[in-house]
């Protein structure tokens, strides 16, 4: 069974300091605290209260990071313009359809809401913070041995938005906000990447992919490597 990762689960990396790990915790307690967001936030602020538990405290992080394999490996596939040629080996899908980042993915930083929102702020252009910066979006990747000794396509489904076709943008219908949109002016629409997990990739190895190609500027793909079994 695969072991939980605690930096993932608060979206941090294992090099953070104390500070980084209290002000990850403090913003993740704000969207998950049950009473803020409702009893079904129950177990995913437990989690998360777990994994800052253990880290916030020197001695138990020191001993819990000796239960890591040894530091993740960074693996760089081709830009995202490259991603879709040929390759050279003829790894197998992953998954036969599209895996969606706002809806198929067990552990997963940011929270949907900050992600829904930081990916729209890309092609609205409303709301963009003078000193915002490209963050990596946190993906876990879980592979059986067989996968990732034969290489595998993951096809991540990445939300891309559009200009409204009803409304043209304006987010209104004469005096009513757009029922198409929502009173947004914009549409989510979908594009899938296909990152290539080569042969032989090692548990705990990481793969960045930037995503400039879509539109997206304030993120780039990070994808957690897990072998289970």
């Amino acid at each position: 069974m695969v072991k939980r990762d605690y930096y993932i689960i608060l979206g941090v990396s294992r090099s953070e300091t104390p500070a980084g790990i209290h002000e990850a915790f403090r913003k993740l307690a704000k969207q998950y605290h049950p009473d803020l967001g409702g009893p079904e936030m129950t177990e995913t602020f437990r989690e998360i209260a777990q994994a800052y538990e253990i880290l916030s405290d020197p001695e138990q992080r020191k001993t819990y990071d000796q239960t890591l394999p040894r530091g993740e490996s960074l693996f760089r596939p081709e830009p995202l313009e490259e991603v879709t040629r040929q390759p050279r080996y003829q790894p197998e899908p992953l998954v036969p359809e599209p895996m969606s980042i706002l809806h198929d993915f067990q552990t997963i930083r940011p929270s949907y809401d900050a992600l829904f929102d930081r990916l729209l702020r890309n092609f609205s252009g409303i709301g963009v913070p003078k000193a915002e910066r490209i963050e990596d979006l946190n993906i876990e990747v879980i592979l059986s041995p067989v996968e990732a000794a034969g290489g595998v396509v993951a096809p991540i489904e990445v939300p891309v938005f559009g200009t409204c076709w009803s409304c043209q943008g304006t987010g209104r219908d004469w005096l009513f906000p757009c029922m198409a949109c929502g009173g947004q002016g914009m549409i989510e629409e979908h594009e899938t990447v296909s990152v290539r997990i080569p042969p032989g990739i090692r548990d705990r190895s990481v793969i960045e992919l930037p995503i400039e190609g879509l539109g997206i500027h304030n993120f780039y793909l990070r994808l957690h490597i897990r072998i289970s079994g």
